[in-house]
């Protein structure tokens, strides 16, 4: 592939290699914690296992041991452009260019099908024809004899200790700034409010009234006698059913109408949220028109969170400062993030080598920050972590009974169906079960007068069983739920380094952070922290699994042999998916795309099209035995290998006869991708989406806040693949891109067919999407230089002396007289990656307090 600009030429394309990138890489090794910079060997040397001779002479000017090898390549490609070597003996040792072995991509080290004759041998890694190595034109001029990159010069590069300190002391001041004035911004305004004179609470006077009693029943109460300028009202509610609070949020619903100098009525105002565990939201801003003269407050659900008592009712009061010191340390965290990784960053011109043994350690590091912050964010959620086994929450023990279940020798809980259930016609039928009063267990799969768990059984056999042999007592879900979080994390950085390594060697430490935050928060894993319920347990077991089988294929099928060990361990986690969350092990799709080129490539060599073969057989072998494992758990339980049991579900509709509907996949993909957030004037600003759809049948609607490309932003760099296709093609992975978005898509629809709108779905399919959007940021974002981006949007375009065309080739810059500016490709994209992360982050943060414990 070739630059389609004829203006310039980028030296940096794909596959492209410079002499100045490669003595970077050397010394940046070095002073690293490398154990050394690669050294270039004598004439006519090569690397161990592959064949030596003396070789021709190296052409004139080309740098020893800077490509593929030291002659000049085929078509006149100097040595270290990524250009074929003459003969096959020039393959001096390089630790930063895998020079010509003599093995092709086959295993057992057989030669190439389809060689071209005269051609040198391959590199074991590399592909040449339709993905073949991309080699530069004859005589390409190097990056300072053309064009600024649009990184700083050596001049500019260095940032002196005082003005990292600055850029740290920034931070802390915004923190402080938002802890003080954002949050506390009532505190501020409270100051001004004015003294209100005598007025009557529930017909006495204020101060006098006590402690007020509501329920469902009596709701309200009543401010009158007033008639003063009213700013806020202040009341100190208390939850008196502490079991019917934990089957809720516990957060009050206050609706209050006004008397005032424009309104001889009462007149409704906004619904707001109290919660009575934050002081602050019992403060209440009001806006009457003129002078008020009454309130009226009602807490419209009682019926749901039971009786409360309130207390301290009052008007204009001071707002008390708050002041929450893990508030602010979370605050500050995010923005010193943000700092790190803002485009001017040095991390973006770092080139990450996880063989250094402090960026490895830096991995780990990463790794282990995000499983603190999991459990932490599991952990505040207190509903899930002191729920208790109760009728209201009987469908969130399904697991501990089918722990016991299977303990005592069957597939069937214990619970007995009620006689009414028993004898109905249809007890699919939602309205005709609460019509007819018939008692049920919600959520439970009911066949033949037995209920079942209709969830994936791994998640059974892997924590509540082996807890119960061990403690007599059920398995705390939210453990659960947190531990395969933490798992899914580092099978995400697991598989981006692996993908960086094989494909994108020059990928920076900052895209690697960047995009390994991205891959876990779009993937779904804030929503399973956000709320560590069984529903989200097995698709959190699932991300896990995908996860690492994934890194395991991609690292198994590296370096031009498939790696059995590896590929059948990530084969046998995939498989597993079936016994967690069936529709995931649509990830199999992947290991076809990674072992097709092996295949093809074997045509016509019988010995790598056996080794081949057996490689495939022994991925397939886990496949095969967890399948059948499934299918025998299915049919001793439903009568079909094939039948997992959803349809049984005793829900909110009859899914025996739910059936699939073309008519319901455009609003669904809609609602499922591109609705746009309902935004607010109320903390956290971000609502319940209003769900209108043409479709004429019946579905399910749990609450949504957004479609996926609104919600997770980062991903909309899926709409580069112009710009990153042919690179891709390049590296063979355009068939892996494509695969990733139709897995998603795939699921998208089956998700939406089989069940309905749900946001915890996203959790299914949203790893795909993140994936192939990391494939499009790598593509554009290889390390370009070892000086930091310089500010500012434009790159500078004019050579700095005039290059004769025949020396600098089509692509270069011909003469000095082109000189100009032009907004960068690179420079775009580590924008909108920083942009975008920003959004990402805000928009999550506001999702976390909406998303309540759903």
């Amino acid at each position: 592939m070739t630059n389609r600009n004829q203006q310039y030429h980028d030296p940096f394309e794909p596959g492209v290699s410079s002499p100045e990138f490669e003595q970077y890489a050397r010394q940046s090794y070095a002073s690293h914690g490398g154990r050394g910079a690669a050294r270039p060997s004598a004439p006519g040397a090569a690397r161990p296992g592959t064949p030596s001779g003396p070789g021709p002479a190296s052409a004139p000017g080309a740098p020893v041991g800077y490509g593929a090898g030291r002659g000049a390549g085929r078509n006149g490609a100097p040595a270290g452009y990524g250009g074929q070597s003459a003969q096959p003996g020039n393959t001096p040792y390089s630790r930063w260019s895998r020079g010509g072995s003599g093995t092709s991509r086959m295993p057992g080290g057989s030669a190439a099908a389809g060689a071209h004759a005269g051609n040198s041998a391959q590199p074991a890694y590399a592909r040449h024809g339709r993905h073949g190595a991309v080699r530069p034109q004859q005589g390409w001029a190097s990056p300072s004899e053309t064009c600024d990159m649009g990184f700083a010069g050596s001049a500019g590069a260095y940032v002196s200790p005082l003005k990292r300190f600055a850029g740290l002391v920034i931070c802390v001041l915004i923190a402080v700034l938002i802890e003080v004035f954002g949050f506390n911004l009532a505190f501020f305004t409270s100051m001004t409010y004015p003294q209100v004179g005598t007025y009557l609470v529930n017909g006495v006077s204020a101060g006098t009234e006590g402690a007020l009693t509501l329920d469902s029943s009596a709701n309200y109460f009543e401010i009158t006698g007033l008639d003063d300028t009213v700013r806020s009202i202040h009341f100190t509610p208390q939850l008196n059913d502490p079991a019917a609070a934990k089957a809720t949020d516990s957060k009050l619903q206050v609706v209050m109408y006004l008397q005032d100098e424009g309104n001889a009525n009462y007149y409704q105002l906004p619904a707001v949220s109290v919660d009575p565990k934050d002081a602050a939201s019992t403060y209440i801003s009001l806006d009457p028109a003129g002078d008020c003269h009454s309130i009226y407050v009602s807490i419209t659900n009682l019926a749901d969170v039971g009786p409360v008592t309130v207390t301290g009712i009052g008007l204009n009061q001071q707002v008390p400062l708050d002041s929450d010191p893990l508030r602010f340390a979370y605050i500050l965290a995010v923005l010193l993030a943000l700092y790190a990784v803002r485009p001017q960053s040095v991390l973006f011109s770092r080139v990450f080598d996880g063989r250094i043994t402090r960026q490895g350690w830096m991995v780990i590091g990463l790794v282990a920050v995000q499983c603190v912050v999991i459990f932490i964010l599991v952990m505040s959620n207190t509903h899930f972590l002191s729920i208790t086994h109760t009728a209201s929450t009987e469908n969130q023990f399904q697991y501990q009974k089918l722990a016991q279940a299977l303990l005592q020798g069957h597939f069937y809980l214990d619970d007995v169906p009620s006689a009414a259930l028993q004898a109905m016609d249809n007890p699919y039928d939602t309205a005709a079960r609460d019509s007819a009063g018939v008692p049920y267990l919600w959520d439970h799969a009911y066949y033949q007068g037995k209920y079942y768990v209709y969830f994936g059984v791994l998640p059974c056999l892997v924590f509540y069983v082996p807890w119960l042999l061990l403690t007599g007592t059920g398995f705390p879900t939210w453990l659960g739920v947190a531990i395969c979080d933490c798992a899914y994390v580092a099978g995400v950085a697991y598989l981006l380094t692996r993908v960086s390594r094989r494909w994108f060697p020059r990928t920076s430490i900052g895209v690697l952070l960047v995009l390994d935050i991205m891959m876990f928060v779009a993937g779904g894993g804030l929503i399973l922290a956000r709320t560590p319920s069984m529903y989200f347990l097995p698709e959190a077991m699932g991300l896990a699994l995908i996860s690492w089988g994934l890194g395991l294929w991609v690292s198994g099928t590296t370096g031009g042999f498939i790696d059995r060990r590896r590929v059948v361990a990530g084969a046998a986690l995939i498989a597993l998916t079936l016994a967690a969350r069936p529709q995931m092990v649509l990830a199999a799709v992947f290991g076809l795309v990674l072992f097709w080129p092996f295949l093809r490539d074997a045509r016509g060599n019988a010995q790598a099209r056996r080794a081949c073969l057996g490689a495939f057989r022994a991925a397939l072998t886990p496949f095969l035995v967890v399948a059948a494992a499934v299918m025998v758990y299915n049919f001793a339980r439903f009568g079909s290998p094939l039948d997992f049991g959803a349809n049984y579900n005793l829900t909110t509709n009859d899914m025996t006869h739910r059936g699939f509907h073309a008519d319901r996949i455009p609003f669904g993909l809609y609602a499922y991708l591109f609705q746009p957030p309902a935004l607010g004037s109320q903390f956290p600003f971000m609502h319940q989406t209003y769900m209108d759809p043409a479709y004429q049948g019946v579905t399910i609607y749990e609450p949504m806040f957004g479609g996926y490309f609104f919600l997770y932003p980062m991903t909309l760099v899926l709409l580069a693949l112009p710009r990153v296709r042919h690179g891709l093609k390049a590296k063979g992975l355009m068939p892996l891109w494509i695969c990733a978005v139709c897995v998603a898509v795939v699921l998208c629809i089956f998700d939406l067919q089989g069940a309905g709108i749900l946001m915890r779905y996203i959790c299914d399919f949203g790893l795909y999407f993140a994936l192939a959007a990391a494939l499009s940021f790598l593509e554009l974002l290889q390390v370009r230089s070892s000086e930091p981006l310089s500010k500012g949007w434009t790159t500078q375009l004019g050579a700095h002396a005039q290059v004769p065309v025949q020396q600098a080739g089509a692509h270069a810059v011909a003469s000095a007289a082109v000189a100009g500016q032009t907004v960068s490709v690179y420079r775009i994209a580590l924008y909108f990656m920083f942009g975008s992360l920003v959004l990402m982050i805000g928009a999550n943060v506001l999702l976390w307090n909406a998303f309540g414990i759903y």
